[in-house]
């Protein structure tokens, strides 16, 4: 049986960042994906944001009506499918019970800490490698229809001010001078919420490019490899199976989002993260002269709109539909009525062109916040649950799983990502 220090089961944002960040510390890694290249699930056409501003969990106090409202209405920005209730009661009573303001604004401190390490990471891969991913440092924009939003949203910054956020409330006018294309739009709001540190960048090309300098400093990558099992020997995991082999590693590491617990549960271990759908709509913006500086983020409908070079990307919703991949049109409109909302004459001329509409699966954590760290199981670790914030606390959470690997003091309070807290 071959022997590895490490191998990490998938090649998306989590397990190309935590490969990268293994290997920089020296060990010898081995990175096994279904797929025929790097980043093609949930990385492959997200959002495309940097947003630490964005830490708070999607289960806010009273998100049990939104799910209520959301059976009759199908285009709520919060859509509960009731087919996959029976398989979502366990993991749904953790998420309401998470749901408190207490646990919630906890949750909320929590994952700004790891996204702000994270963006500084990114910063520096970016950096140090010249990477190329439609990269923009404008900051993002909260828009707000009326003063009774923009409220919430100011209560939340504030709430992380002391912890490093920087905010700006703008009026219509500096929100039209941040973003001149909101022009048409300026008298159907109240203002908007300005965050300076946020960035934006396409997800999918990041990953392929840190895959590449991952393979130039000695990771090795085996697509199309299925890990069918692991390897238990007396409670502790040493290797895996795959259908034509078994390979032997001092460290297992799972990083294959909601997809995880088909390996976790052979093993008697439960972890709570299942998958919420999320679509996107990419638009071609190549024959644009004027277009949109910075992210836009609409919170009444969970979407934002985001630059990524000649594309325009506009991605949100959240589908609590179990494993159900159909591309649903309903889902996707709301993507075109959120782009008409923000911008109308935008829209006009995208909405008449190449669309690409996707959906794909964030794996999301019952209590909010990711999972990282070594499992009840020795040997094995794992990294996973990040929610919406998958492509914002990607190489924060690999440089916090690196630094528990190695037995160093985390950079970031490690308690709160635990994989044994459940």
């Amino acid at each position: 049986m071959a022997k590895q220090d490490v191998i990490i089961i998938g090649a998306g944002l989590a397990g190309v960042a935590a490969a990268h960040a293994l290997r920089e510390r020296g060990h010898d890694v081995l990175v096994l994906d279904t797929h025929p290249g790097a980043g093609l699930e949930t990385s492959f056409a997200n959002a495309g944001a940097l947003t630490p501003s964005e830490p708070e969990p999607w289960n806010a106090p009273g998100v049990h009506w939104k799910l209520l409202a959301s059976l009759a209405d199908p285009h709520s920005a919060m859509k509960l499918r009731l087919h996959a209730l029976p398989g979502l009661i366990p993991w749904g009573l953790q998420f309401l019970a998470n749901s408190t303001r207490k646990r919630h604004e906890a949750a909320a401190l929590a994952n700004f800490a790891l996204s702000r390490y994270s963006l500084g990471r990114t910063q520096a891969a970016r950096d140090q490698h010249k990477l190329e991913f439609a990269n923009l440092a404008n900051g993002t924009m909260k828009v707000c229809r009326d003063a009774r939003a923009l409220e919430p949203a100011r209560q939340a910054s504030q709430a992380l001010a002391d912890a490093g956020l920087r905010w700006e409330i703008l009026d219509r006018a500096a929100m039209v001078k941040r973003e001149p294309l909101l022009a048409d739009v300026a008298d159907q709001m109240a203002g908007a919420v300005f965050y300076p540190d946020d960035e934006s960048g396409d997800a999918h090309r990041f990953t392929q490019a840190l895959a590449a300098i991952a393979a130039g400093m000695g990771v090795r990558f085996e697509y199309g490899s299925t890990v069918d099992s692991l390897i238990d020997r007396a409670g502790r995991i040493i290797g895996i199976r795959t259908a034509t082999e078994e390979i032997e590693a001092d460290q297992v590491v799972i990083a294959t989002g909601h997809a995880s617990r088909r390996l976790l549960a052979p093993l008697g271990l439960h972890i709570p993260v299942r998958p919420v759908k999320g679509y996107s709509l990419s638009l071609d913006m190549s024959g644009l002269n004027d277009r949109p500086a910075l992210p836009v983020v609409d919170d009444a409908l969970h979407a934002i709109v985001t630059p990524l070079g000649d594309r325009l990307r506009v991605a949100g919703t959240a589908e609590f539909a179990g494993e159900d991949r159909r591309l649903r049109a309903e889902r996707v409109e709301n993507l075109r009525l959120l782009l008409r909302r923000v911008y109308p004459a935008l829209a006009e001329r995208l909405l008449t062109g190449d669309e690409k509409p996707w959906c794909g699966f964030r794996p999301m954590s019952a209590d909010g916040r990711p999972v990282i760290g070594e499992t009840r199981a020795k040997g094995l670790w794992i990294t996973t649950g990040h929610g919406h914030l998958g492509w914002t606390q990607a190489m924060g959470s690999a440089g916090l799983l690196a630094a528990l690997m190695d037995g160093e003091t985390p950079p970031v309070p490690a308690e709160a990502f635990s994989a044994k807290r459940f």
